[in-house]
């Protein structure tokens, strides 16, 4: 059975395109055509089309950047993406980014990450 989760809007309900799930994963996130040091970032979500993730450092909508982690079992991933939603709290950004030219083999491997997680939180 698939979970779909849905983001409430006050004019409308929109449904993703891909399930997701909440993962808490160290990341670090680099903008692109810059020479900025890497920014620190805590991946809250993942799903085949994108990811949610949470830091400290401003990024705006649109900015291209690139997404490294490791997981425990080793697994490096370097995903390439565009911030599509920013909001802020207190303490923190918190940014929606969607996965952008993502190659055949990293796509394979992150659909077997992500129906992992999928499959654990039944």
């Amino acid at each position: 059975m698939k979970k779909t989760i849905y983001i409430m809007d006050p004019k409308r309900s929109v449904k993703r395109k891909y399930d997701r799930d909440k993962e808490t994963v160290l990341l670090d996130v680099y903008k692109q055509s810059t020479f900025k040091e890497k920014s620190k970032a805590c991946l809250t979500d993942i799903g085949m089309g994108g990811l949610g993730f949470e830091s400290s450092d401003k990024f705006d909508n649109g900015d291209k950047i690139d997404l490294v982690f490791t997981l425990e079992n080793g697994d490096e991933y370097v995903l390439e993406g565009i911030i599509i939603r920013v909001s802020r709290s207190a303490v923190t950004y918190s940014y929606g980014v969607e996965f952008v030219s993502t190659s055949f083999f990293t796509k394979v491997r992150l659909k077997k990450f992500v129906k992992g997680l999928l499959s654990r939180s039944k």
